[in-house]
């Protein structure tokens, strides 16, 4: 005999960290094992920029890490790009994009593709005569 339950009956913690589709025992192994989600205790956040020159992606939030997971940009000309940890630092070598050329890159949270230092911003290098437009989805995360 098959037992039904609704959604409103499993264990709140179940639900509250992400793990829809997975068993109660598969989400108590995870945290045994000291797996978190920036689902658990971060807001996943998503800003969209539109740049002819060198600016802010996402501000600096004072005393966290800004962990980018995505990123989409199309390029308006031909131009070189690459982002940057506030004023200074590359996190990648600069890309060189065509006219409406662009690129899409993800992984799945708490994985990441960039971060910066805590407290510095996510900056876009632009290089050429055009403008850069996508979004970026990240979370800010504490000093780890």
């Amino acid at each position: 005999m098959t037992t039904r339950r609704k959604l409103w009956s499993l264990p709140v913690a179940v639900a509250a960290i992400g793990l829809m589709g997975k068993s109660k025992a598969a989400a108590q192994l995870s945290a045994s094992r000291g797996y978190s989600t920036p689902l658990q205790d971060k807001s996943l956040k998503s800003a969209s920029f539109s740049l002819s020159a060198t600016g802010t992606v996402v501000p600096a939030v004072s005393g966290k890490k800004i962990k980018v997971y995505a990123v989409k940009l199309v390029a308006s000309a031909a131009i070189s790009v690459n982002f940057r940890d506030g004023a200074s630092t590359n996190l990648e070598g600069s890309m060189a994009l065509a006219a409406n050329g662009g690129f899409v890159e993800f992984v799945n949270p708490p994985n990441f593709l960039l971060a910066s230092a805590a407290g510095n911003s996510l900056d876009l290098v632009v290089s050429g005569a055009g403008t850069a437009a996508g979004r970026v989805s990240y979370w800010d995360d504490d000093n780890t």
